[in-house]
């Protein structure tokens, strides 16, 4: 077991590892350029940066060609999905299957989770994929500092799992098993510009690898 921390999030590093451009031009998103920002505009909930990185989201005709109705309708879109992960998460379980919002919130990620971007593959007619490889540091996560009756969420396997420890009111010993590693598929296209949002790369979707999921038993003692 790591190194008790002193804050229940886990302070990670995100590498990033040969992620392709395909693009030399300044004013276009790169693939990284897409990514990274995206985990942050989800976890701040930064509507205006999502709507732009979303894939579907700025250009899809099912939008409508209204400015106004288009921005409504993703913001709608958008809202749903932060409801299904509060939803999902007290319920115990969150289906991955949505363009990222889900799994960037559920794993953490830009906040955290230590991660590193794999080599980026041409997928399609014009699109990629880059895989995302997680490592959690759910052992240095120091829950004896939380306040009593504080909940802390894990995931667990099978990815989309969600296990909930609460701080005991006294003495005890809780062990589950977590996440240990994972991987994550990106997959992404490009947008053309539309209003505000420049051309470039936009996440389309976020899958998990299929076998990929390595847990690990820990232990917290209060």
């Amino acid at each position: 077991m790591g190194v008790p921390r002193r804050t229940p999030t886990i302070v990670g590093l995100c590498f990033l590892v040969c992620v392709a451009s395909l693009s030399c031009d300044p004013g276009r998103r790169t693939a990284q350029e897409a990514i990274l920002p995206y985990l942050e505009a989800v976890q701040a909930e930064d509507l205006d940066r999502l709507f732009c990185l979303s894939a579907g989201a700025a250009t899809s005709g099912e939008l409508g060609a209204d400015p106004e109705a288009r921005r409504a309708g993703f913001e709608a879109w958008a809202a749903a999905h932060y409801e299904l992960y509060l939803e999902g998460r007290d319920a115990g379980f969150i289906a991955l299957e949505d363009s990222g919002i889900l799994a960037t919130k559920l794993f953490s990620l830009g906040r955290g989770t230590f991660y590193t971007l794999g080599l980026t593959e041409q997928a399609g007619e014009g699109g990629l994929r880059i895989p995302m490889h997680l490592r959690f540091g759910y052992s240095q996560v120091d829950l004896s500092r939380l306040p009593p009756g504080t909940t802390f969420y894990f995931s667990g396997s099978p990815p989309g799992s969600v296990l909930p420890l609460q701080v005991p009111h006294g003495a005890g010993e809780f062990s589950l098993d977590v996440l240990e590693r994972l991987t994550l598929e990106w997959s992404l296209v490009e947008s053309a510009p539309a209003g505000d949002c420049p051309a470039g790369w936009a996440v389309a979707a976020v899958d998990v690898v299929e076998g990929s999921a390595e847990t690990v038993e820990v232990t917290w003692m209060f």
